[in-house]
């Protein structure tokens, strides 16, 4: 009886592994991976792992290439080929852009336009991302040293989004334990030590990169990660309405001037790291240019949802990071471009919104917003170096 048993329970055991080696071989044929793009990191928290590839599912799926430097892009050369000009762009998950393929980002997008405006100038124009999902003012800052100047841009374009960049440069505000973040000491940007011991960081960064080495391999996990992820989204946002969403995860303290002692000193740091950002591009011979992307309310075609967070927070309208980012570029003498009444137009003319997709009505920009903020880039920037697009 005990050996029948055996035998079944070993029956058992030897067709489940069977079975999960098909699944896995079928997944690998048929070029199915869910990998974990990114990992943490000593210098900037956490970063995209270089050369990695796989699939990101949101309301399509996309696949996303890491090149060798580690950031969603192409592979470029370090030295600037002659008759080259370079942009370098600075961003959150709006530039890294994760929802669209890399020939629908709005960057992307925008090396096309500018090699149009350009032509005449015999340049060709070269756009390198260096956008990561999570950064905030300061890692774009560290960024700089640590991978962008090498490359010799001559424009650092540096895009806001003020949905959660400005409460990310606050540890009070943001609290985020693996987040580098600066204080202002007398004026001068000091970086704060990490909120993590040592031992727990270290021993954190271990564990991670095991769990990751062996997730990246294992196609059958990610698949299984995956379908749970999926389910959990839907679950989670069918139960918000569209006001919900339009909000989800975004501070509506951001349309207001600041009420209290940390948003005023996280935008203060905010516009000491735009100023850092700035000086170090300067004194490299690249030129600063800001651009504010748009948070998904503000740019919703429905005015009357709109009407409803102003009326809630006592505001006349939801520009005022935009404002006051404006302000403070004109002051300083940087070049600046504002997307959101370009964009707001748009959806309101086309009763289309650029932001989200068929679940989801908030987050990220859609393709249509990507097309629609790279003309919205375009034109400036052909102004100031080519001639406007028609």
């Amino acid at each position: 009886m005990k050996r029948a048993r055996s035998r079944n329970t070993t029956l058992v055991i030897c067709s489940t592994l069977i079975g999960v080696l098909v699944v896995e071989v079928f997944l690998r044929v048929m070029g199915i991976s869910f990998p974990e793009f990114g990992g943490p990191n000593r210098d900037l928290g956490w970063a995209p792992i270089a050369e990695t590839s796989g699939t990101y599912a949101a309301d399509e799926n996309v696949v996303i290439t890491i090149n060798r430097e580690g950031f969603r892009d192409v592979e470029h050369p370090i030295l600037k080929p002659d008759h080259t000009f370079r942009i370098a762009v600075l961003g959150d998950s709006f530039t890294e852009a994760r929802e669209v393929p890399l020939k629908d980002t709005y960057w992307k997008l925008l090396e096309g336009h500018l090699g149009k405006c350009m032509s005449g100038n015999s340049q060709n124009v070269e756009m390198i991302n260096f956008g990561v999902s999570g950064y905030g003012t300061a890692q774009q800052l560290l960024l700089l040293d640590k991978h962008v100047l090498k490359y010799d841009p001559d424009i650092i374009l540096l895009a806001i989004f003020t949905g959660n960049d400005i409460w990310n440069n606050s540890l009070e505000l943001d609290g985020h334990e693996r987040r580098p973040y600066f204080k202002l000491d007398n004026g001068r940007l000091v970086l704060q030590k990490l909120t993590r011991t040592p031992w727990d960081h270290n021993f954190g960064f271990l564990w991670a990169d095991v769990r990751r080495w062996v997730f990246n391999r294992v196609r059958i996990a990610q698949a299984i990660y995956q379908a749970r992820r999926h389910l959990r989204f839907q679950s989670k946002y069918a139960k918000l309405n569209v006001y919900q969403q339009l909000n989800y995860s975004l501070d509506k303290a951001i349309y207001v001037a600041p009420r209290d002692v940390h948003w005023q000193e996280a935008w203060q740091v905010t516009e000491g790291l735009i100023a850092a950002i700035n000086e170090k591009g300067r004194a490299n011979g690249s030129t600063l240019w800001i651009a504010t992307l748009t948070n998904p309310i503000q740019v919703y075609p429905d005015a009357a949802i709109r009407s409803r967070l102003t009326a809630e927070l006592g505001v006349a309208d939801l520009k005022y990071p935009d404002r006051r980012i404006a302000r403070f570029a004109n002051v300083n003498k940087i070049p600046h471009v504002t997307l959101l009444d370009s964009l707001r137009k748009y959806s309101e003319e086309h009763k289309i919104n650029l932001h989200g997709g068929k679940s989801f009505s908030g987050g990220h920009w859609n393709k249509f917003g990507h097309q629609i903020a790279a003309k919205g880039l375009s034109t400036p920037i052909c102004e100031a170096y080519g001639s406007p697009e028609t």
